[in-house]
């Protein structure tokens, strides 16, 4: 059977007026999860097959058979899906109240409920542990849990700062280290497409400059108009802030070695290669908005509810993830 796959513009284009308005806002606040494709699944597990190892081969000599040798066997990885989302209350005064005002109550709390959302995805997709089980595993854990050494690319404190010491020898040791960083999830020097460089504000501020001074200074156009700062057309994205609007979700205080997200000066770079046979979304069932209804049993609160089961999937052991770590940039 053919999985579908779903994305925040898809469902900003849904027949349903609620769920489409929901979409864009969450499109508005969270280019990561505007990025994601969500697969169909209709489940509350999937299985992902992890690639194993290869066989170990011979060369034979004429004459001889050649000999028989077996791949490892993959590792098979369950992911689970997650609900997020949130019941909306407005006084039923509020919301026959007929006289002029700035804002919509049931409105309002709905475009900051979805802004909440949005965050809180965000920060779960990197920050997310899992001995917390409301919550998808995030990549800081799983590339320093789940894969190999490989996948994890030392920048040793190298400071791009705008102050900082030796910055020409700096940046070019930061282009080396982005190129070890695309290289490791695409096998390429050429073109990475499909891989998007997970960062804060600060880094791609620091990145504007330094590839603007180095002429390495790109700006992708995507499929449906979206722009992003690229290098070799991996697209840089933003993961923003957490719900409080104040702390970033991914730091500038992680520790060189990218193992601790306080206690240093450092801050990480993710490669995500984007794809069902890398990293992707998932979902249970789709994005849903119910309209405002009279609670029946208080008779005075209207209740809406936002509500999406969704998951996160990474397959490909060394294609799907890389973390870049120890790059001081603030």
């Amino acid at each position: 059977m053919t999985t579908s796959y779903l994305t925040l513009a898809d469902y900003a284009n849904d027949a349903r007026p609620l769920v489409a308005g929901v979409a864009k806002l969450l499109r508005e606040n969270s280019r990561f999860m505007d990025i994601l494709p969500f697969a169909n699944v209709g489940a509350l597990n999937v299985k992902v097959v992890r690639e194993g190892g290869m066989p170990s081969l011979s060369w034979r000599e004429i004459g001889a058979a050649h000999s028989s040798a077996k791949a490892t066997k993959p590792d098979e990885i369950q992911e689970r899906v997650y609900s997020i989302g949130n019941i909306i209350g407005v006084d039923k005064m509020y919301m026959r109240d007929t006289s002029p005002r700035l804002y919509n109550p049931m409105t309002y709390q709905t475009s900051m409920t979805v802004k909440s959302i949005a965050r809180h995805f965000s920060d779960a997709a990197i920050n997310g542990l899992p001995t917390d089980e409301t919550k998808p595993v995030g990549l800081w854990y799983r590339v320093n849990n789940d894969l190999a050494s490989t996948q994890k690319i030392n920048g040793n404190g190298v400071d791009i700062s705008s102050d900082g010491a030796s910055l020409s020898t700096a940046i070019n040791t930061f282009f080396d280290l982005l190129d070890e960083t695309l290289y490791t999830v695409t096998d390429s020097f050429e073109d990475a497409g499909n891989v998007y460089l997970l960062c804060n504000d600060t880094m791609i501020q620091r990145y504007q400059s330094i590839a603007r001074q180095s002429g390495l200074l790109s700006v992708t156009t995507d499929a449906i108009g979206r722009t992003f700062n690229s290098y070799k057309g991996a697209k840089f994205v933003d993961m923003g802030r957490k719900y409080d609007d104040s702390t970033r979700i991914i730091g500038n205080v992680e520790t060189d070695a990218g193992t601790a997200l306080t206690g240093g000066d450092a801050t990480s770079i993710y490669a995500v290669r984007v794809g069902p046979e890398y990293f992707t979304g998932w979902q249970e069932y789709g994005l849903e908005v119910s309209a405002p209804q009279l609670d029946p049993t208080n008779q005075v609160l209207y209740y809406s509810v936002i509500d999406w089961a969704v998951g996160l999937a990474l397959s490909h052991p060394r294609h799907s993830l890389a973390q870049l770590h120890g790059i001081v940039a603030a």
